[in-house]
């Protein structure tokens, strides 16, 4: 009875320190891997372009990302990969140089990124790892196909994961929040909501996913960003979720993150500040659990040098800790 008490305190404990990601990069982990142990975080999402495995079609280099999954195995850190379908010309390595491949046509694209995403889940069964399918492809300038395009992706991509790993849990692309889209009304308009949930309730209608995935990052209070805060965008995903009969499904918060120094959205400015940062961290964090929010992924570990999201870093960008980070620790003890 006491061994049965002991599993079922450590499976708490277990789903408890799992509740709280960073993003980061495979370059970056070399450097955050310490600061990642520091905080407590027991989750990582890294996004995963072709350029770091595919050598030519059905043939890859996995030895970064055997590196990352063996470090951070190592460290008791599961791994959330953010999947780019999209396979851009770039250069690829082969006979030891590095040539320029073209983009094929749709179709058979198509076919080597399954091909690439059934090796991969097939690589890595059994590790844990889970897997989000693009990113924010409600944003033109990120994903510059169709709607039905990217849910035929989708559909290929679940399937093919799902046969090589049951146990994996696949995302969909959240969609990009519009936290800088700075409506001179002050509100949302009713043709920016119509294609924000457009997206999202074609994505939800395919049931091709395990976790439901948003970016959120609105504030909790004191800014009110065209006519949003941190909780309403989130009631308003709940509300989206259960009309498309997806409010069953766990929620996944994978990018959030509030700016330490004053930063112009676009015309807006945010007046961020070391201490308020930490006071919106926790008061984001406080609403998305008691809003049923199964995970959150922190934006920044460290600052770097980007318009607006550069500086939400927990630390700044020589890893000097900001007030956020202790509020972080607060959540990851």
């Amino acid at each position: 009875m006491m061994l049965f008490s002991s599993i079922l305190a450590f499976d708490v404990y277990a789903q408890e320190s799992m509740r709280l990601g960073i993003n980061t990069t495979f370059r970056a982990l070399r450097e955050e891997t310490k600061l990642i142990e520091e905080l407590g975080v027991r989750t990582i999402r890294v996004p995963l372009q072709w350029k770091l495995v595919k050598i030519r079609p059905g043939e890859y280099d996995w030895t970064s990302v055997d590196r990352l999954l063996k470090v951070a195995q190592t460290k008791q850190i599961e791994v959330l990969l953010n999947l780019c379908t999209t396979f851009r010309p770039e250069a690829q390595k082969q006979g030891g140089k590095r040539v320029p491949t073209q983009l094929d046509p749709l179709v058979k694209e198509k076919e080597e990124w399954v091909d690439f995403v059934k090796a991969l889940a097939n690589r890595y069964r059994g590790h844990g790892v889970s897997y989000e399918i693009e990113n924010e492809v409600n944003e033109e300038t990120v994903w510059k196909r169709t709607q039905d395009q990217y849910l035929e992706f989708l559909k290929a991509g679940y399937e093919a994961i799902k046969g090589a790993d049951p146990k994996a849990r696949v995302l969909p692309s959240a969609m990009r929040c519009g936290i800088l889209r700075n409506v001179p009304s002050g509100f949302v308009s009713e043709k920016d909501w119509k294609w924000h949930d457009g997206w999202l309730q074609g994505i939800l209608s395919t049931k091709d996913f395990d976790v439901v995935n948003v970016h959120n990052y609105y504030f909790p209070g004191g800014i009110i960003a065209n006519g949003l805060t941190f909780q309403s965008y989130l009631e308003h995903i709940h509300d989206v979720m259960k009309k498309s009969g997806s409010g069953d499904r766990p929620l996944w918060i994978t990018e959030t993150g509030f700016v330490s120094l004053p930063s112009d959205a676009g015309g807006r400015m945010d007046d961020g500040s070391n201490e308020k940062q930490a006071a919106w961290l926790t008061g984001a964090f406080q609403q998305a659990f008691q809003s049923g929010v199964e995970r959150i992924y922190w934006s920044l570990l460290c600052d770097r040098k980007e318009p607006y999201f550069g500086s939400m870093g927990l630390a700044d960008a020589k890893g000097g800790p900001r007030p956020a980070w202790n509020a972080f620790r607060q959540f990851s003890k």
